[in-house]
């Protein structure tokens, strides 16, 4: 009888450890997830500092630009270009032309930040380029920025982006944005540059503007 008794705790004691261990694993699990989680925000709050970052380079090469030409880079194709191949990603792709040309502001200095989502190609060389692609300026997830000459903040742009997780292929329209508290464009005598976020989507509350500010919808009643 001893020996049985004996034979029961030992495996009671077994079992006992087998639910501490998945205990263990489960409390692992858990904490496994949440720094995931924790990283993946952290990663993200970096590559939108990095956007912005990269960005500002752009800008301040759009500066140098209109300081020497008295005029903010063009957001549509000028004649030397010739015809655009369509429509989508059109302000991206003439800051590429403008700023990178050989001997351009920008020559060189956004290498690494070209992209071509959307595959497009000149019909023809262009001046101070060896090559046919048109390229666009990209943020951190690889999608264009996209870019609006003041001239042309009443134009509806089409953007085409890729889902940073997903790489599924996103086609979204680009406006010029207003402040809401006047009405009025951000930048009325400059120009907008913003990228679409970590969602890869123009339009969504994770945009990042580059050279302005989005202010918050002033509250009904508020001071």
């Amino acid at each position: 009888m001893k020996l049985r008794m004996g034979s029961v705790r030992r495996r009671a004691r077994r079992a006992f450890t087998l639910i501490e261990l998945l205990a263990v694993i489960v409390i692992l699990s858990i904490l496994a997830y949440f720094l995931v989680v924790n990283l993946t925000g952290a990663s993200r709050v970096m590559d939108v500092q990095v956007t912005r970052i990269n960005g500002q380079k752009i800008v301040a090469a759009i500066g140098e630009y209109s300081n020497d030409k008295g005029d903010f880079p063009r957001s549509n194709f000028t004649a030397d270009w010739g015809d655009p191949p369509n429509n989508v990603n059109l302000g991206s792709e003439c800051l590429y032309l403008t700023l990178c040309a050989d001997k351009a502001v920008g020559d060189g200095l956004f290498d690494e930040f070209l992209v071509n989502v959307d595959s497009d190609q000149l019909a023809r060389r262009v001046t101070g380029f060896e090559v046919l692609t048109l390229f666009e300026l990209g943020d951190q997830w690889g999608n264009p920025y996209a870019y609006l000459h003041h001239r042309d903040y009443a134009r509806e742009d089409q953007y085409q982006t890729e889902h940073p997780e997903t790489g599924e292929s996103l086609t979204t329209v680009v406006r010029a944005a207003k402040n809401p508290q006047t009405g009025r464009y951000y930048e009325p005598r400059g120009f907008q540059l913003v990228s679409a976020g970590p969602d890869g989507e123009f339009g969504t509350e994770d945009d990042v503007p580059i050279n302005y500010q989005v202010k918050a919808p002033k509250a009904e009643g508020g001071e």
